[in-house]
């Protein structure tokens, strides 16, 4: 049966990492704080790794799992540019802006290709653009919305004891600079010749939720009409979702050269649909967060049979086994 869309929620522990920052003051480097309210209703400040970040760290892992597949990318993807098909690629440039032939009915008509022409053009040149997405504003325009979806990775504020689950210290760190800096900081002293900084380390549980509407892969969102073939279409989704199990072993975030992440631990559960209901997705803020996403996968299992269905994990290496199985049985829509 072919998968319309899958989910992970799961509750990721990482220790003594700087993952996404929001710049720097001075010589001191700024983590990313944010508000939340927690599953009591209390107002709570904690770290947070925005999605976009997290959906970065999977584009890095996907663009080589595409190309390893032979998917097509464009020299934009290829070179990891965030403008994906609009970067380094003239010929799609004067695609999008100039005047052309086009045949309908057996009539040649010259003209500038429509909207989705355009998009069609995005799926079938750029597999990264068609999972990833982007915006093309040459004379108009077009968007291709992301086939993934990531929330905030926030971490969780306490436990029941009300003990602290994610904290963030600032480090002091020097930079031994051998010549260069005495005159613009202090000649000889020690400050003069050496750079200083602080830097965040934050550890704690986070919380982390992913949707892939699967069904999407190679779908014309104006035509309704797929522009990839069924085997693209599968070899795609294959690709996403093993990049989806290499962000968690691996998230290539900030300061990975000296704060490479402890991944202490790793628990959660995919959802997986086959029908047009989405795969549920509950906050693993929430305790009980499991629990709530097998009672929706059976409620709407009562509206439509066997559509849900729901695997827990209680590891790194489980969760990824998970994920392999579900990318190793794949259907994809419409094939």
């Amino acid at each position: 049966m072919a998968v319309n869309s899958l989910s992970l929620c799961a509750r990721i522990t990482l220790d003594l990492h700087s993952l996404n920052n929001e710049g720097t003051e001075g010589n001191q480097q700024q983590t990313r704080m944010v508000q939340i309210i927690d599953q009591r209703g209390r107002r709570a400040v904690v770290n947070g790794i925005s999605g976009d970040m997290f959906k970065h760290i999977l584009v890095e892992h996907l663009v080589p799992l595409l190309d390893a597949t032979g998917q097509p990318l464009s020299p934009g993807a290829r070179a990891h540019d965030a403008d994906r098909i609009n970067a380094l690629n003239e010929a799609f440039v004067e695609f999008c802006e100039k005047e052309q032939d086009f045949t309908a009915d057996g009539k040649k008509k010259r003209r500038k290709a429509t909207e989705s022409e355009i998009l069609a053009r995005m799926l079938q040149e750029c597999s990264l653009t068609d999972i990833a997405g982007a915006l093309v504003t040459r004379g108009r325009s077009v968007g291709r919305k992301s086939v993934v979806e990531f929330g905030w990775v926030v971490g969780l504020p306490e436990d029941g004891a009300g003990q602290p689950l994610t904290t963030t210290e600032q480090y002091f760190h020097v930079k031994y600079a051998p010549e260069g800096r005495g005159a613009a900081a202090g000649d000889d002293t020690v400050a003069g010749r050496q750079a200083i900084f602080h830097r965040p380390a934050s550890s704690g549980v986070y919380a982390l939720i992913c949707n892939l509407d699967l069904y999407r892969i190679g779908l014309n969102d104006i035509t309704r009409q797929y522009g990839v073939d069924g085997a693209g279409r599968r070899a795609r989704g294959q690709a996403l979702i093993h990049s989806l199990a290499a962000t968690l072993l691996k998230p290539t975030g900030a300061q990975r050269n000296t704060q490479n992440p402890h991944i202490v631990a790793c628990e959660g559960v995919v959802a997986v649909s086959s029908v047009s209901l989405p795969a549920p997705t509950v906050s693993p803020l929430n305790d009980s967060y499991r629990q709530e996403i097998e009672a929706v996968a059976a409620a709407l299992n009562g509206i439509a049979k066997d559509g849900i269905t729901v695997r827990r994990f209680e590891g790194l290496a489980e969760g990824v086994k998970v994920l392999s199985d579900v990318a190793a049985s794949l259907e994809v829509a419409g094939a």
